[in-house]
């Protein structure tokens, strides 16, 4: 998760390392092993950092504090934590996977100094560290990075932010990945979340998910401060995926671009192909450019053109893609950069 310090200043985003496994997951896995079906577990304290599953639902505790946080697995889905001047700490309960889902949850939050209550997951290809923040302390952890727009969902507006971690610690080792922010402008410790509505309103912002390989939990984190929350989750059922999903060949797919440099004189762009929820095999998107730009270079795709309009093809390697997986091509263009260029829609075949 980020940290973020004491004083209201925009912070320097960090990241810890999250740990799978463990001696804590080792326990919990042994337990599970002694139990009948359908039997529910008594409490567990977790105060080291682990993984696993406990009465349903999938949990994640990671902390560099050791001694200074505790976090305590109760019914199914319902869980609470303590910590007291811990330097950071981030843990919840949710499903070993992400996906579209409609997230009910209730309890109570004290953030602290600093802290904060988000829906919290990653996707692969592209790595992607996702937020939807329901409560926070006084400092508004998706502030330092850039404001993308705004979304109305679940009965209130959230604030959309995009950065970027450059070789930072993630789920697949030291990399470079963008965080995605939904912070929600009316705090509230209890409620329901239609996560397809956030990564509807992403996606539009050219800020596109890849695939929901990794967790999703509803967590805790405190950074510098002390403070607690109480926790239940109420459902988390999948929700209907957007228009343009479905089978190959009928909105199969989606394109969006954006500008990774420029220059006097030309400028990088880089257009990302999401797929549908029924995936995609060999999509092509059209790319028109205007007056006087000339492409010298493309990599990841395969070009051909009519007049100014470059259709792109897959290089063959990134031709076939897995519901909500995304890649991604790009090229060099000479010319005017106050100009960029007009993706058409993804298509199949």
């Amino acid at each position: 998760m980020s940290k973020f310090p004491e004083n209201p200043s925009p912070p320097q985003i960090s990241r810890r390392k999250l740990v799978f496994g463990g001696a804590g997951a080792l326990v919990a896995a042994a337990g599970a092993g002694l139990l009948l079906p359908g039997t529910a577990r008594a409490d567990q304290v977790i105060t080291s950092n682990s993984t696993g599953t406990y009465n349903g639902y999938y949990y994640s505790f990671w902390t560099d504090d050791p001694g200074s946080v505790s976090m305590t697995l109760g019914a199914a889905g319902q869980y609470s934590s303590q910590w007291n001047n811990t330097n950071n700490w981030v843990g919840g309960l949710g499903w070993s996977k992400g996906s579209r889902r409609t997230v009910t949850y209730s309890g109570t939050f004290n953030p602290g100094s600093n802290g904060y209550l988000a829906l919290y997951g990653w996707t692969s290809n592209p790595l992607v560290e996702y937020y939807i923040v329901e409560n926070f302390g006084p400092y508004n952890p998706g502030s330092a990075g850039t404001q993308r727009g705004t979304v109305n969902a679940d009965g209130g507006t959230y604030t959309i932010y995009e950065s970027t971690r450059v070789n930072a610690p993630s789920v697949e080792g030291t990399r470079t990945f963008q965080q995605y922010w939904s912070v929600r402008n009316s705090k509230r410790s209890s409620g329901t979340i239609d996560t397809g509505i956030h990564f509807d309103a992403w996606q539009a912002a050219g800020m596109p998910l890849g695939s929901f390989d990794y967790y999703m939990i509803m967590a805790t984190e405190g950074y510098q401060s002390s403070g607690s929350s109480h926790i239940t989750l109420g459902g988390g059922g999948s929700t209907t995926p957007p228009p343009g999903g479905g089978t190959p060949g009928t909105g199969a797919c989606s394109a969006t671009y954006r500008t990774t440099n420029s220059w006097s004189g030309g400028f990088n762009g880089e257009v990302t192909i999401t797929a549908g929820s029924g995936g995609v095999k060999d999509w092509r998107v059209p790319v028109t450019f205007a007056g006087g730009q000339t492409v010298t270079s493309i990599w990841n795709g395969t070009a051909s053109w009519s007049g100014n309009v470059m259709t792109v093809t897959p290089a063959g390697w990134n031709a076939n893609l897995s519901p909500g997986q995304s890649a991604s091509f790009g090229f060099t263009v000479n010319g005017s950069n106050t100009t960029p260029p007009s993706v058409g829609s993804c298509s199949v075949g």
